[in-house]
């Protein structure tokens, strides 16, 4: 009888029109599902982008983030970003499926929770920029974290332990796909808590406000963390096993101490810090010191090493663009920061940091190198907004809000139609099928993963097939550890080859020197029975420059095969040379004084080099107080090595502040893969192509850098009847 008339209520409830706009709701929002609907089509990449399949392969082989590899992506990076491949295709299809269908049921939510038919246009405007072809995945984790973060209530009481439990895993999560997605959305926790900190330091009674908020944040630190324990555990059983022990102190810390408050009011005071509310904070304390004490996998290690990647992008992977561009961008963000400042009040102080936070990362992201990235920083930034401006503000602030609306939808169809007045490409978008639903309907096919995997294996074959080697060069490497340098990482699959891969992956992302030290390191610990070298690098650098003290290890304990002395080429690669270990490796004594100069920016330095000696320098180039600023808050400008030959002719190669101190060679650059042949056929006696006469340093902006740079040259040769060990 009851639920007859629930019935009856809801039907008379629901007006045809709203049965219309409830159905009409719904077949837009499937539209606009497979629309954009992600790209399963994940190949293996030749080139730079071969790391594509290396974030697959290696799960595959239990390599441990942070002790084995590290690299801008985590263990699930694979989920977001990986090739598909057998064992993963199924894992990789479905999360992306997941991740996109919750993402757009939480954008229907907002839709309807906002009030006014321009917030909800310029909202699913927002989304369709969110979707855009260049952005990844993990950018909606990134995006949705800060949706539901808007929705969040006050961080108080049961309610706001669950919401931090809530958080804190989600970032713990986003951290192993991608490291900078887990410092997106943590920071912006942080962000939205200092927020609620200085609110509750306002409010009465401060004292056991403030207590709240410390065990508030440590119970999300401690969700983020039990996350990412368990997910950087090949087996995640294990890894939930060894939560049991810090599990059981916080259980017993709640039991005993809500029992120990029962009994005694006058301790009432300190309620938040004591009693099961705490439990929690006292769960990811007793953790922390598990962490410190686990060797693998080390969570300390994958966070302080992601972090050095962090640390280097901005210098070492910095591309300038056009200034009109970058001043584009800071308009945008001064005017964003304008809106905020406006629209923020006591209440909402934490949404609107969290914004800010994020905002200062995108601009990062899309700026470091000034190329297609700067299409994540137009087409996210729209989804910022639409988020300043739900809670409404005042009609000043409204208006304001309008006038930025449209000028993002101006911007962003600029990019869209006439990319090449900054000197982009134009790349397709989503918002290009709209009007062409049949192309649109056909993507039903994308939720048929075996069928998507198979069409994978297809394309995968012309790609791969350029990268095949000799037969006979294949038979001698076949049951071989092999590892490839710099970066065509699809040499692998292609020749179903037994990849060992080094620590930083590829050559171009070791941007510290302690990743190049410990890459370094892992070659001499494990070295692979095989290289395969190609002498190529990006951004104009010189290829003995990307990674000095890994490359300078290889010379050493490497040299050309004896059965293929010259190139071993494929169709792509026609360049490729095979290197063997040595027998014994070469080991270096100094030859002479050491030389050390300060150089001046345009400043010449004459290099002496005496025949049959290799000059090889620390060259030590720091940021200025401003240049530390620019670099933290967007990037450092690139630094140019001008070289004059002794034949001379003149060049310039990039040379990087970050990993230059590790020991450059100096007297000798070859030019051209045949130069880089004659190099390594005469190292062993120094019989050595394109000698050096002098150098020049210079930059786009000395500001950024001290305006002395400090040199310190060794000349060294081999020494005579080398013997095993280490150079």
């Amino acid at each position: 009888m009851k639920s007859n008339v629930l019935l009856d209520t809801i039907i008379h409830h629901i007006t045809p029109q709203k049965f219309i706009a409830a159905i009409a709701f719904l077949a837009g929002l499937f539209y606009v599902f497979l629309l954009c609907f992600p790209a399963l089509h994940f190949i293996i990449f030749p080139g730079v982008d071969s790391w594509t399949y290396a974030l697959s392969y290696l799960p595959q082989k239990e390599f441990s983030f942070g002790q084995d590899v590290i690299y801008t992506y985590g263990p699930f990076g694979y989920l977001a970003s990986g090739s598909l491949l057998p064992e993963n295709y199924q894992q990789v299809a479905w999360f992306k499926a997941i991740i996109h269908s919750l993402f757009l049921g939480l954008a229907a939510i907002q839709f309807w929770k906002i009030q006014s038919v321009r917030g909800r246009v310029f909202w699913v405007f927002s989304i369709l920029c969110a979707y855009h072809g260049l952005i990844a995945l993990d950018y909606l984790l990134v995006l949705g974290y800060l949706l539901v973060l808007s929705w969040s209530p006050s961080l108080r009481d049961r309610k706001g332990l669950a919401i931090a439990v809530l958080l804190g895993g989600w970032a713990g999560f986003s951290a192993l796909v991608k490291f900078t997605a887990g410092v997106m959305t943590f920071g912006a926790l942080l962000m939205y808590w200092l927020g609620h900190l200085y609110q509750r330091y306002r409010s009465q009674p401060r004292r056991q406000g403030l207590q709240e908020a410390i065990v508030v944040l440590l119970t999300a630190t401690a969700s983020a963390m039990a996350v990412a324990f368990v997910g950087l555990h090949g087996d995640v059983g294990l890894g939930l096993v060894r939560l049991l022990p810090s599990a059981a102190i916080a259980v017993l810390w709640g039991w005993t101490t809500q029992r120990y408050l029962k009994g005694n009011r006058r301790w009432s005071a300190f309620r938040p810090s004591l009693g099961w509310m705490s439990s929690l904070a006292v769960f990811g304390l007793t953790l922390l010191v598990r962490v410190l004490m686990t060797e693998r996998p080390s969570l300390l290690r994958f966070v302080l090493g992601s972090l050095q990647v962090s640390s280097g992008y901005s210098s070492a992977m910095s591309v300038i663009g056009p200034s009109v561009e970058l001043g584009l961008a800071i308009a945008l963000v001064v005017i964003l920061l304008t809106l905020f400042y406006r629209c923020a009040t006591r209440q909402s102080l934490g949404l609107f940091l969290a914004l800010t936070f994020t905002l200062w990362v995108v601009l990062k992201h899309g700026f470091v190198r000034q190329d297609a990235h700067v299409f994540m920083f137009f087409f996210v930034t729209p989804f910022l907004l639409s988020l300043a401006v739900q809670p409404r503000p005042r009609h000043p602030t409204r208006r304001l809000s309008g006038v930025i609306m449209l000028l993002m939808v101006v911007v962003t169809g600029v990019y869209w139609q006439f990319p090449g007045l900054f000197g982009h490409a134009k790349i397709g978008w989503n918002l290009s099928l709209i009007p062409q639903p049949k192309l649109v309907l056909n993507r039903v096919a994308h939720l048929d993963f075996s069928q998507v995997f198979a069409e994978v294996q297809v394309a995968n074959q012309p790609t791969l097939l350029p990268f095949t080697l000799g037969d006979d060069v294949r038979a001698n490497i076949d049951e071989k550890t092999v590892d490839v340098i710099p970066w065509d990482i699809a040499l692998m699959p292609a020749n179903d080859l037994n990849w060992q891969p080094r620590r930083t992956l590829q050559s171009y992302t070791a941007y510290t020197e302690f990743l190049d030290t410990w890459t370094a390191e892992g070659l001499a610990e494990q070295p692979p029975e095989a290289i395969l070298y190609n002498f190529v690098d990006l951004d104009g650098r010189h290829p003995f420059f990307s990674e000095p003290d890994t490359f300078f290890h290889v010379l050493s304990h490497y040299q050309l095969s004896s059965e293929f002395p010259e190139f071993v080429p494929t169709e792509s690669l026609p360049n490729l040379m095979l290197l063997d270990p040595r027998e014994s490796p070469l080991l270096w004594l100094e030859v002479g004084e050491v030389e050390r100069r300060s150089l001046s920016w345009d400043d010449t330095m004459t290099l002496e080099a005496t025949e049959g000696t290799l000059l090889r320098a620390s060259i030590a180039i720091k940021e200025s107080f401003l240049g530390k600023i620019t670099k933290t808050l967007l990037r450092a400008a690139p630094v140019v090595m001008q070289v004059t030959y002794e034949d001379g002719t003149d060049a310039s190669y990039r040379i990087l502040p970050t990993t230059s101190e590790n020991g450059v060679i100096l007297s000798h650059l070859p030019r051209s893969p045949q130069e880089a042949l004659t190099f390594w056929q005469g190292i062993e006696d120094l019989r050595l192509p394109a000698a050096v006469e002098s150098i020049t340093f210079d930059t786009s902006n000395r500001l950024i850098y001290r305006p002395q740079i400090d040199v310190v040259v060794k000349a060294i040769a081999p020494e005579s009847g080398t013997s095993p060990g280490d150079s």
